[in-house]
């Protein structure tokens, strides 16, 4: 007994993630007046996660059909979501080091943020032939305008859609928006529209209220193609999704970004 629970306890204690290195990357930003020297070094902070991701993921995997924010204010609030939300499905497992400099020029500074970070280098490919491609109604919408999805796979997949509102949730709160109580079946085969005209039911945009101070608001969907049915709950925040989609085989699913913007009535 002795000798079994020794074995036990040494591999246990030895064990370690084979496929996990560090890795090296820096991001930038330069700012003005109007963006506060914190909210510059978030952006170029998650430009460094971008960075390092990219070694590992490809940089194809953030290119994603994510559009120029509009902001009048420029305040960088929503270069911050759209850039936080491109590497939503690339996972740093430890943040080893953070190195800050700041730069300040005439009429504008620099952050940059250094950065060494340990991920998990996926086991597998992506699969070449499991893809999809995404597209909705308008990239400019008014409150209360309803939006649809167009969605057409290239080969059968189960879908999950997710919405996200920087400005109606604290931190990143993703809300499943399909499937849904009133269409629940997300196997998809050919090109299809979200909702489906049979269906009795609709997706409006709604600006909020609550933030008075932007003539537009950004806004995502996060797209999850699989190959088998998998029931995603409702309600995920960024570190949890991530660690839902790690779980899921890299060739047996897809992710994609899609931003939109609705303009202040």
């Amino acid at each position: 007994m002795r000798v079994l629970l020794f074995t036990f306890l040494f591999y246990g204690f030895y064990i370690i993630e084979v496929n996990a290195e560090d890795y090296k990357g820096f991001g930038e930003y330069s700012f003005g007046p109007n963006v506060t020297e914190t909210k510059a070094c978030e952006l170029a902070l998650e430009n460094a996660k971008k960075s390092v991701l990219s070694k590992v993921y490809g940089e194809n995997i953030f290119s994603e059909d994510l559009m120029r924010c509009s902001e009048t204010d420029g305040d960088g609030q929503c270069e911050l979501n759209r850039s936080t939300i491109s590497i939503i499905n690339g996972s740093i497992k430890e943040m080893k080091s953070k190195e800050r400099t700041l730069k300040r020029m005439e009429g504008y500074s620099i952050c940059r943020l250094d950065i060494v970070a340990k991920i998990v280098k996926p086991e597998q490919k992506k699969d070449p032939n499991f893809d999809f491609s995404i597209k909705i109604n308008k990239k400019y919408f008014r409150d209360k305008e309803k939006f649809m999805i167009e969605i057409e796979p290239s080969i059968k997949m189960f879908v999950n859609i997710f919405q996200w509102d920087p400005y109606g949730s604290e931190g990143i709160h993703l809300t499943k928006i399909f499937p849904n109580e009133y269409e629940s079946n997300n196997e998809i085969k050919n090109k299809k529209i979200i909702p489906g005209k049979k269906h009795n039911y609709s997706f409006k945009v709604e600006y909020p209220h609550k933030t008075q101070d932007k003539k537009y608001v950004d806004e995502y969907l996060v797209i999850v193609s699989t190959k088998n049915n998998i029931n995603f709950v409702t309600e995920f925040d960024f570190k949890s999704f991530q660690e839902r989609i790690s779980e899921i085989p890299n060739d047996e699913y897809r992710t994609k970004k899609i931003s939109y913007e609705i303009l202040k009535n």
